[in-house]
C-alpha cells in the first residue's frame, strides 16, 4: 500500500540550454519545488506587497518580485567545465543570482518554465527527464 504524505515534492537539477543551440552550457540550477518553505515565504511576501500596493503595482515591482520568485525557487547551482560568469565560477549568493537573472533573462525564462512542470519534482532521482 503506498501512504498518501509520502508522495511529496523535491528538488530537482535543470540544466541551462543555449538559446539558440539548445545544448547545456555548463550551468546546472538546483529548482525547489512550491512547497518548499523558502518558496511558500517568497509568495506570501509577493501577495502581501501587492495586498498593500492596493493594485496599483507598476512593472518595475513586477519584474522585481518575479526576480525574488526565481530566486527563492533555486537553492543552488554548480558551474561545469570552463563555464563563468564575468570570468569566474561564482559561489552561490543571492546577489550573484539576482545579477545572472537580472543580466541574462533566457535564463530565467527556463527556470519559469521548468517551475511549472509539476511532475518533475515529483520524479525519483534515477529516473530520467522526459
Amino acid at each position: 500500500m503506498t501512504e498518501l504524505t509520502n508522495i511529496v515534492a523535491a528538488e530537482r537539477r535543470l540544466d541551462i540550454l543555449h538559446p539558440a543551440t539548445q545544448e547545456p552550457v555548463g550551468l546546472v540550477l538546483i529548482l525547489l519545488p512550491d512547497s518548499h518553505p523558502q518558496v511558500k515565504t517568497a509568495a506570501r511576501k509577493s501577495i502581501n506587497d501587492r495586498i498593500n500596493y492596493r493594485g496599483k503595482v507598476g512593472a518595475e515591482q513586477i519584474e522585481a518580485s518575479r526576480i525574488s520568485m526565481l530566486c527563492a525557487s533555486i537553492g543552488g547551482w554548480e558551474w561545469q567545465g570552463e563555464l563563468t560568469f564575468h570570468g569566474e565560477k561564482p559561489a552561490f549568493q543571492e546577489q550573484v543570482l539576482r545579477d545572472l537573472l537580472k543580466e541574462l533573462p533566457w535564463v530565467g525564462e527556463q527556470v519559469d518554465v521548468a517551475l511549472t512542470d509539476r511532475a518533475e519534482f515529483f520524479r525519483r532521482p534515477d529516473e530520467t527527464d522526459g
